[in-house]
């Protein structure tokens, strides 16, 4: 049977509804967020604010949440507006940023969090550049592969120059932070990128090699990795240990405690001090115990939706650069949540990765909203979206002038 070709309207009708299941599950994820991070922080805020006699401090890293989450939809609201053209002609300049940014964890601006220098003190605001650099680079690679023909992908020199040693670039200032868990989600992202992008097989394998034997050596020669890697291989073939437990059993505890229908919003037992990072990585694992089973199956469906909605965009857009972007935005977001509460469920090793949109971090939240923000921007660039949504557009010569103005 011969499929039939989808026509400009199908198209346009597939985008406007992915569009739309973006947004929807986006909005829903960043408010149970909030949330959750209300839930997760209360114990640790209101005890801070007793040691020290502070009322104001109560509930204080919740709040902040809260204006970040305020400052990030906002932030879509309008940079979705903003033409891709914008974005592809501001690839280059939004690249080098972001790689600027990401080396001055290097400098005296540069903070250790767990081992890993991977903020930056700016005016007395921490930032994690890393975070805003997997957009920018997300972005500049979708643009460069975008530029070279599917028969061109064949070439080793077109592939590198610039596309290939830019993501090594990115890639490298990022582990020079020490943050690997961070290195995996860009690895995944300029993986299926080039998967997209049609590179041959063969070398497909040749870098997946590479990179298994560089994790391998980056893991042997920090004690604080492999001792996780070890931790977890004796893990698998015993039960929990009640005298001195991991981070995982603390976890799989949560789970256990949450059953079907959960504890109740609030009254979670293992934020109490137990769990470590119960606000940021393993926040999932407060979701299961305070929402129980329903509640967890219902964050992992909101992800699928999103994940859902960015596959519609990448099979149905017309620009290859779209295309790309939109699956490296979908690896991110969908993929590191994946990868995320198979930590916290301990089907992987401990490595650092928030939940998106929900763990406890403005940057990682605001880079995640300006992600959504700009694969909004890039399906209202398919024929048509833009006007069957009747939304106003900026023209590219309001944003210049908008931007000339800063």
């Amino acid at each position: 049977m011969m499929s039939v070709p989808l026509t400009p309207e199908r198209s346009r009708d597939v985008i406007r509804q992915a569009i739309l299941l973006i947004l929807t599950s986006t909005l829903i994820l960043t408010v149970l967020g909030v949330v959750m991070v209300f839930s997760a922080t209360s114990v640790s805020s209101i005890s801070v604010a007793i040691a020290f006699d502070d009322p104001s401090a109560r509930f204080a890293m919740a709040q902040r949440q809260l204006q970040f989450a305020v400052v990030g939809l906002i932030s879509l609201a309008v940079f979705s507006l903003v033409p891709a053209a914008f974005y592809r002609k501001a690839a280059w300049p939004l690249f080098v940023l972001g790689i600027v940014l990401q080396l001055l964890v290097l400098t005296p601006l540069g903070i250790s969090v767990g081992g890993n220098t991977n903020w930056i003190s700016l005016g007395g605001v921490n930032i994690q550049p890393s975070e805003f650099l997997k957009l920018a680079a997300a972005l500049w690679l979708a643009v460069m592969l975008g530029r070279i023909a599917r028969e061109d992908m064949t070439d080793l020199r077109r592939v590198l120059n610039p596309a290939g040693a830019g993501a090594i670039a990115a890639l490298i200032a990022v582990l020079a932070g020490q943050d690997m868990g961070t290195a995996i989600i860009y690895v995944l992202m300029f993986a299926v990128a080039f998967y997209l992008a049609g590179i041959p097989g063969r070398w497909f394998a040749s870098a997946g090699l590479f990179v298994g034997l560089a994790a391998v050596i980056l893991v042997a020669i920090q004690s604080s990795r492999l001792n996780r890697i070890i931790d977890y291989a004796q893990n698998l073939f015993t039960m929990p240990d009640i005298h001195e437990p991991t981070q995982s059993d603390y976890a799989m505890w949560a789970f256990g405690t949450g059953g079907i229908g959960g504890v109740g919003l609030g009254a979670s037992r293992e934020k109490w001090n137990y769990l470590p990072e119960a606000h940021n990585d393993f926040i999932f694992a407060v979701i299961g115990e305070e929402l129980g089973f329903f509640g967890g199956l219902a964050v992992i469906l909101l992800y699928v939706v999103l994940g859902f909605g960015m596959l519609r965009i990448i099979t149905h857009h017309s620009e290859m650069w779209v295309r790309c972007f939109v699956a490296m935005v979908a690896m991110w977001l969908v993929g590191q949540a994946l990868l995320n509460m198979m930590v916290v469920t301990g089907v992987l090793p401990v490595f650092g990765v928030p939940l998106p949109f929900i763990s406890q971090g403005g940057s990682a939240l605001v880079a995640c909203l300006l992600a959504v923000a700009v694969v909004i921007s890039a399906a209202l660039s398919h024929p048509g979206v833009a006007k069957s949504l009747r939304l106003p557009r900026m023209s590219y010569r309001s944003t210049a002038a908008l931007r000339s103005t800063r």
